[in-house]
């Protein structure tokens, strides 16, 4: 499983616990995906499910899985927020 750092991370709001989440990369998405979502069908959480994995044999790219947990989560009710990147120069 990837993880590399997606280039901006995806916020949101796990709907069982309440608590604020901040999702930096695919192993991160599909842990939420596997333990925390609160849904167990739809179309875009099986392809979240599929695209995410794909990431790990090289079918599919950590930002095509950045885009396919997106999807899930809004298929799914859940708020999204893209924070903005901030750059920090040393």
């Amino acid at each position: 499983m990837d993880n590399a750092q997606w280039v901006q991370p995806v916020m949101i709001v796990c709907k069982k616990s309440g608590q604020l989440y901040t999702i930096t990369n695919t192993r991160e998405a599909l842990d939420m995906l596997l333990r925390y979502w609160p849904v167990s069908d739809g179309k875009a959480f099986f392809d979240a499910m599929e695209v995410c994995i794909g990431v790990a044999d090289g079918r599919t790219s950590k930002e095509q899985a950045r885009q396919a947990f997106i999807d899930a989560a809004r298929e799914a009710h859940i708020p999204v927020e893209i924070p903005d990147i901030i750059q920090v120069r040393a």
